[in-house]
């Protein structure tokens, strides 16, 4: 039986948005306790929450949904490949391979019907 173009529609919202939030509560949190960035390896550390918490944003909203998933899947995805380079278990870290897997599926499902990006 096909999924009616009305679920598939709402499913691609409550992906976003849980991937979104996700996205934006991950980046958020880490800077609401920050100080200004002293040295490069903070302020790294810091443009990358930042980079999450806007991608989150973007995602929310259904805008520039390409550019937002791309940027989360590689603030995701990098960590990941990096220990699977270096001999980490594949199914070593499910939590980090969960959110790659979702912020994939929210690429190729696209922002939906109810996005800001529509059209």
């Amino acid at each position: 039986m096909a999924a009616s173009k009305t679920r598939i529609d709402w499913s691609l919202l409550l992906l976003r948005l849980a991937v979104g939030g996700m996205a934006l509560l991950a980046g958020l949190l880490p800077l609401l306790g920050a100080r200004i960035p002293a040295n490069l390896e903070q302020l790294a550390h810091w443009s990358l929450n930042l980079a999450e918490m806007l991608c989150g944003v973007f995602m929310l909203l259904g805008l520039w949904m390409p550019l937002a998933s791309l940027g989360l899947t590689l603030i995701i995805g990098w960590p990941l490949a990096h220990g699977w380079l270096h001999g980490a278990p594949f199914f070593g870290n499910l939590h980090g391979l969960f959110l790659l897997l979702v912020a994939l599926a929210s690429a190729l499902g696209g922002a939906g019907k109810w996005s800001v990006g529509r059209g």
